[in-house]
């Protein structure tokens, strides 16, 4: 499967190839509970044992990766993405601080930018894995609009044409239906991570991060233990929209999914994944030899969900369901014919690995060098787009 997509890839970018149309910088956005490159002691969540960004920069790509909320809604890790990449003070928008009493503009998140000059004139290509791309999608949605009674460079103006495509690596676009099934099983998973998030540990800061400062976590200097837990269980950060719940569920995606509208002016690839075979005589999954086995559980649960919309729901990579990766609500992306037209979701060919495998973990030698030039192909046909 995966030398199907090299050839496929190989074959219909061979003029682009010989001669790059673009050298727009590629901005990588990580998925749900992922970090930056600064974390988790040198285990990179692009590439793993390996670092891609280095070894896409080496091939001759400008590639930046951006350290985004791990459990927070899209909302937020957009706004990070954003001054991340230009430049600038976080701001999280005059409605939602007034809102939720957050703080607006966090100190620890002004940023030089990877790339301040980005603009109409100097777009980016956003790469985003599983969250990432829906993130990726959010972040469209900010910069096509502006919002009024905002005052932020991002929410209060319209800026179009800075982006010039957007692809998604097993992302959920119509949601999974993990997220429920999580929260039946473990109810108290997700209420507990803004309770270690607010725990002020350098040492694990350093080695990850929730990034969730602007929720006021901090254990305050002369409040008990019970005190600090009792307030972070009354803190709104608690409801399901101020986390990534909501926006990973089936009806958090239809909600964002009737908003969406694809921008004429950029181009859209989807790369889906999957990791399970069909059951004899049923239509139910069981997760396949590629499936690590970390992820069985995971992939026996979405495999085997008898609330799943449909039959063709059960094929997963372990986190996400196949088809998810494959539309944007009712509407199928069309295969990727070689031709690539702005303003349309295509879907490249599937591929075999898992929700995990995709970006270099738990993989041999040989699939890690095989990502690599799976990630170097998908970036000449980037570069070679108009």
């Amino acid at each position: 499967m995966i030398l199907r997509y090299f050839l496929v890839v190989i074959s219909l970018c061979f003029l682009g190839i010989l001669s790059s149309q673009n050298t727009y910088p590629i901005i990588l956005i990580h998925g749900f509970l992922g970090w930056g490159r600064d974390e988790m002691a040198g285990y990179y969540y692009w590439g793993g044992k390996t670092d891609l960004e280095t070894e896409l920069k080496s091939a001759g790509y400008e590639v930046y990766t951006v350290s985004v909320g791990p459990i927070s809604p899209n909302w937020d890790r957009a706004i990070e993405a954003f001054y991340q990449i230009k430049g600038g003070q976080v701001d999280y928008g005059n409605e939602k601080a007034e809102k939720y009493d957050i703080i607006q503009r966090p100190a620890g998140k002004n940023y030089p930018g990877f790339y301040p000059q980005w603009d109409e004139e100097h777009p980016v290509h956003l790469i985003g894995h599983s969250q990432g791309g829906s993130t990726a999608k959010m972040l469209e949605v900010l910069l096509q609009n502006s919002i009024p009674g905002e005052d932020s460079p991002l929410l209060s103006n319209v800026s179009t044409g800075w982006i010039s495509s957007v692809t998604t690596i097993s992302t959920p676009h119509n949601g999974t239906t993990l997220v429920p099934l999580m929260l039946d099983v473990f109810p108290f998973a997700l209420n507990l991570a803004p309770w270690f998030g607010g725990i002020e540990n350098e040492k694990i800061d350093d080695l990850y991060s929730f990034d969730l400062e602007h929720w006021n976590l901090e254990k305050l200097p002369n409040e008990s233990i019970k005190e600090y837990y009792a307030r972070i269980a009354q803190s709104p950060v608690s409801n399901e929209k101020n986390l990534c719940t909501w926006d990973l569920s089936i009806a958090g995606a239809v909600e964002f999914n009737n908003s969406y509208h694809a921008d004429k002016n950029v181009y859209y690839f989807s790369i889906p994944t999957f990791s399970t075979v069909k059951k004899k005589n049923k239509p139910t999954h069981k997760p396949d030899k590629k499936m690590s086995f970390h992820l069985w559980p995971t992939g026996m649960l979405i495999g085997n969900d008898e609330n799943v919309p449909d039959s063709s729901w059960y094929e997963n990579d372990g986190i996400c369901n196949t088809v998810s990766m494959t539309k944007i609500g009712d509407v199928n992306m069309p295969p990727y014919s070689g031709t690539a037209e702005k303003g349309s979701w295509v879907v490249m060919p599937r591929l075999n690995f898992d929700h995990q495998a995709i970006i270099g973990h738990n993989v041999s030698k040989v699939e890690r060098e095989g990502l690599i030039v799976l990630y170097n192909n998908h970036c000449q046909l980037l570069y070679s787009l108009k």
